[in-house]
């Protein structure tokens, strides 16, 4: 035998007060029926009385209807939860979704609670970040190794060519460069470049004079090798000459030539298309596939070996705590997460509050009638009994108000 829950004792007691309380005003009524007539008196208790047990079994059969039915007689609707299970199902699923999922039940309820503020206070507090690092670090490792590789390959070789495609790299390097060739660094660079051209020409004239010979189609091969040296010569002259002269009209055309790329790589759009199209050269060439498992297979190994308690907790606290202090420190940035985090608690409300009432429509549709009956009434069985107390006194008082005017009218008016 099942033990007895406390609000089934609760409940069993507040039966027997109801109806102690039924079967104490039936029973005066009936003594102070039969000794009326000898003590007029009598006839106030009598009425009172017999108000309060009609008032008592009224009750009484109205909160039984309910449940069962009264003294088992199939009277119509009667044992209504039992008999309307399904629908009652339905329709406590669809409230509980309508109003306590709503939209703007929720988006209230998380002002009213602040609890984006709530949440990272206790999540900063070390004992909790320690706990939250505890849980991730521990079942990080677990978690990697019941994951399929290839379903993790092709999540992060996906995210990774969504990244590429949808990050311009030309403005960024156009932006860089700029930064770089900003004030005389131009100048410096170029400088830079002439003077080595000029020290390599200096070292290594043979070689490039063969080099040059080399290369030539056959018909100037015959040319004197001392028209290869003038022009070497020329060139390193030239060369000399830009690195020692600011003023030097070359120095002009190279900022003007660096500033144009610049521009264009911030700008053209014909730049934007080529960037476009390598990148998808990149993305289909068989090196980034390669790319995303090796780094799945790196991360993966590196949470198989590393030791949670050493390598990853105190990192993860220290970012919980780092995160909690920067999010209440700006209140910008607090704004933001709490503008997030409402809006993601309200997607998830609207987007499976319907899940929230089938569940608990067939939760309930599931129970056997007899027990979603008695389920109903234990939890709300204990303040039905109040009514029929109540039911009993107000029947008794109703009954002893009528009783008394009628005395005064036919004995005192009358």
């Amino acid at each position: 035998m099942l033990p007895i829950s406390q609000r089934e004792i609760e409940l069993i007691k507040m039966k027997r007060n109801a109806t102690a309380l039924l079967v104490a005003s039936f029973s005066i009524f009936i003594i102070t029926s039969l000794l009326e007539e000898q003590y007029l008196w009598l006839g106030f208790i009598r009425a009172t009385t017999e108000a309060a047990t009609v008032g008592a079994i009224a009750d009484w059969f109205a909160v039984t209807a309910l449940f069962r039915y009264p003294l088992g007689l199939k009277i119509p609707h009667t044992a209504i939860i039992p008999n309307r299970k399904q629908f009652i199902a339905e329709k406590f699923g669809q409230f509980v979704r309508e109003k306590f999922l709503s939209e703007a039940t929720v988006t209230q309820r998380l002002q009213d609670l602040d609890a984006t503020r709530l949440v990272v206070e206790w999540g900063r507090q070390p004992q909790n970040s320690a706990l939250i690092a505890d849980r991730v670090s521990d079942n990080l490792a677990a978690a990697a190794t019941v994951m399929r590789d290839e379903d993790i390959q092709i999540m992060l070789e996906e995210r990774l060519a969504s990244q590429i495609r949808s990050i311009h790299f030309a403005p960024i390097l156009g932006h860089f460069l700029g930064l770089i060739m900003s004030g005389n660094r131009k100048r410096e660079i170029f400088t830079s470049l002439v003077k080595g051209g000029s020290d390599f020409l200096k070292e290594n004239k043979v070689t490039v004079t063969k080099t040059i010979s080399a290369e030539l189609p056959r018909i100037f091969r015959g040319l004197d090798k001392a028209i290869y040296k003038r022009l070497i010569d020329a060139l390193d002259s030239t060369l000399s000459e830009v690195s020692q002269n600011p003023e030097h009209p070359l120095h002009d055309n190279f900022d003007t030539l660096v500033d144009r790329y610049i521009e264009e790589f911030k700008t053209s759009p014909e730049i934007l298309e080529k960037e476009q199209s390598w990148k998808e050269e990149l993305l289909k060439h068989p090196v980034f596939k390669e790319l995303s498992i090796s780094l799945w297979q790196d991360i993966k190994a590196s949470l198989m070996q590393s030791n949670p308690n050493r390598d990853l907790r105190p990192a993860l606290q220290s970012a919980l705590s780092n995160m909690g202090d920067a999010i209440l420190d700006d209140p910008v940035l607090f704004d933001k997460v709490d503008y997030w985090v409402r809006r993601a608690v309200v997607y998830l409300t609207r987007t499976y509050g319907h899940e929230v009432e089938n569940l608990i429509a067939t939760t309930i549709e599931r129970w056997d009638a007899e027990q979603a009956s008695r389920e109903i009434e234990l939890q709300v069985g204990k303040d039905l009994q109040f009514i029929r107390i109540n039911g009993t006194i107000i029947g008794g008082l109703a009954g002893l108000i009528i009783y008394t005017a009628s005395f005064i009218i036919k004995y005192w008016i009358a």
